[in-house]
């Protein structure tokens, strides 16, 4: 079977092949720019209580770096781990499917993450 290109998957109304794993590279990328804004805005804020709240204290710096770097990271795993389990449920669904073509006796289709080898 030949493979769809990303239009005729997206314009699909028999939901018969998915978009979601072809999007999911480009979802992380602006997940992890929304990170890195949000993680600059955190330090942007740390400067601006250092330099007009309590004077030019070094410490609410170094505790907004500190944050921003924790938040990053913490963001950036969460993110991962939700995208994964996404991906994961998507293959589910795609492994599950060819496994009860290939039940009824049809040949199973070669996909991304399905192998032949299932007989």
């Amino acid at each position: 079977m030949t493979e769809k290109s990303f239009w005729s998957r997206l314009f699909d109304f028999s939901f018969s092949s998915f978009v979601t794993l072809k999007i999911i590279p480009v979802l992380y990328g602006l997940w992890i720019a929304i990170g890195v804004i949000v993680a600059l805005g955190m330090l942007t804020g740390g400067v601006g209580i250092m330099r007009f709240g309590y004077g030019w204290s070094g410490s609410s710096f170094f505790l907004s770096l500190i944050w921003a770097v924790v938040f990053f990271f913490l963001w950036v795993i969460g993110g991962r781990v939700w995208m994964e389990t996404i991906i994961v449920l998507f293959r589910i669904a795609e492994n599950t499917s060819a496994l009860v073509r290939a039940s009824r006796g049809g040949q199973p289709e070669s996909s991304e993450g399905v192998k032949d080898t299932l007989l």
